[in-house]
């Protein structure tokens, strides 16, 4: 079917409307919403950034290994993800209380001594005075 040229200019004329139409209600809001948007977006570091904070990671790593070290609990480094020096000492000191505690916890206490008591404690701990008489008399 062909259409005559008035046919075809009317059906371009509605083409150029229908686009237009669209483009005002649909398209341009978005472009809008999207320039408001845009403002909130961060921008794009340059290669000088990147490389000054890989250097400022690096310094990190550093310095965190040398207090570790001070410390000596540098074999601990992979554990520590603090990002400051404040908060690197708060950890250590708590792994150290741990380790303090493991460490009391693991001497060794003979089997012979636990829960004995002498005389003496016996008696002391009964208000017996005349047993903590004789326990001292008889050592």
């Amino acid at each position: 079917m062909e259409w005559t040229p008035e046919q075809q200019q009317e059906i371009n004329k509605m083409l150029v409307d229908a686009k237009n139409k669209w483009i005002e209600d649909e398209l341009n809001p978005l472009k809008n919403q999207v320039k408001e948007l845009e403002q909130f977006k961060p921008k794009e570091k340059s290669d000088a950034e990147k490389a000054l904070e890989q250097k400022e990671i690096e310094l990190w790593q550093k310095e965190k290994n040398l207090i570790l070290k001070e410390n000596n609990l540098h074999e601990f480094a992979d554990f520590f993800n603090a990002k400051n020096i404040e908060q690197l000492n708060k950890d250590i000191k708590k792994l150290n209380k741990i380790l303090e505690a493991k460490k009391l916890n693991n001497n060794y206490v003979p089997d012979g001594h636990k829960g004995k008591a002498d005389s003496y404690t016996q008696a002391k701990k009964n208000n017996d005075t005349l047993g903590m008489v004789k326990a001292l008399f008889s050592k």
